[in-house]
């Protein structure tokens, strides 16, 4: 039996691995990894591996069970989430550069 230990500390215990499938009696929910996958340690009881930057490739429920895969981010995910959060900064800054000459604007014309 596997278990899986998210960033946040949660562990999901008692998994059956089955190809690249770790499969847990009950359903498990995509919230549980959203934003928890930075730091994962996978155990099988005798041998731990720690993975930095994983994502969910798939959660798929039958029978009543999850049938869960976990990847690593690749190159190219972690180069777009980088240029992303980049984008998004500047994004925010060009906006507040925009409301700063709006203040301005509105004090040159006789505003507050």
């Amino acid at each position: 039996m596997y278990t899986i230990t998210l960033a946040d500390g949660r562990k999901l215990e008692n998994l059956e691995l089955n190809g690249n499938n770790y499969i847990a009696e009950g359903v498990i929910d995509d919230s549980v990894f959203a934003d928890n996958l930075s730091t994962v340690t996978i155990s099988d009881g005798e041998t731990t591996e720690t993975f930095d930057d994983m994502v969910l490739i798939s959660n798929r429920v039958d029978g009543g069970r999850s049938w869960i895969i976990l990847g690593e981010k690749t190159p190219q995910e972690k180069a777009m989430e980088r240029i992303n959060a980049m984008l998004a900064s500047n994004a925010d800054s060009i906006t507040d550069v925009q409301v700063a000459l709006a203040e301005v604007y509105e004090m040159m014309l006789g505003g507050n």
